[in-house]
Parts: C-alpha cells; sequence; structure tokens
C-alpha cells in the first residue's frame, strides 16, 4: 500500500493509513526480526520519508514520529544483524534496496558495520 499506485489501494487513499502505520509499527518492534520484516518496514519508512504529512492523513508532526519509530526498529542491532545475514548481496532487488531506499534512509544494516555511527 506505500507505493503501488494503480494496482490497488495507496495509503494515501486508505483512510485509516496513520492508525494502521502507528498499530503497524508497535506490532512490529515487538517481532522477531526477518529479512522480509526489514524490508518491509523500510519500505515503509522511506514512504513516510518521502510523501508529504497530509498524504498519510496526519499531521507532520505524526508522521515525523512514525518515521522515527520505524527506524528505531530498523536501527537495532538484532534486526541489523539479521538482515546483514540473510540477504543476498548478488541479488539485483538487494543491490536496488542497497542504493536506494537504504541510502535515502541511512540504514545502519547497509553501511560498514566497523564504521563509526554518526
Amino acid at each position: 500500500m506505500a507505493d503501488c499506485g494503480g494496482m490497488g489501494l495507496t495509503l494515501e487513499h486508505y483512510p485509516p493509513a496513520r492508525i494502521v502505520l502507528d498499530a503497524y509499527v508497535g506490532h512490529l518492534s515487538r517481532q522477531t526480526a526477518t529479512v522480509s520484516r526489514y524490508v518491509d518496514a523500510a519500505m515503509i519508512a522511506d514512504h513516510l520519508a518521502k510523501k508529504p504529512a497530509e498524504r498519510l492523513g496526519c499531521t507532520p508532526e505524526h508522521r515525523d514520529r512514525l518515521l522515527r519509530q520505524y527506524l528505531a526498529v530498523l536501527d537495532r542491532e538484532d534486526w541489523c544483524a539479521t538482515v546483514r545475514a540473510g540477504h543476498d548481496p548478488d541479488s539485483d532487488f538487494f543491490a536496488w534496496f542497497a542504493g536506494n531506499v537504504a541510502a535515502r534512509l541511512r540504514l545502519r544494516a547497509f553501511t560498514d558495520p566497523n564504521a563509526e555511527k554518526s
């Protein structure tokens, strides 16, 4: 729903989007990390970072808080370790993901694990 315009209902046209995004990040924070969950959460965070808040049915402050919550889950060491160990670095998808979504969000799992955190 984050970015599939033309293929179905998007967050922009889904009235309870704000409520669902809130509930999902709360649920996600209690889940065990998987590569699939990591990618899904990163795609949602990327959408939150790119879209105006009103297109998600929330205020800029609420959108920013949601984004921080998604990024906090993605930055957890267990989530970073899971995606580092589980993704295929030779896959076209992960090359695109690392160069686009992960780069825009500055996701720690896709940076040098020995580099200092800024």
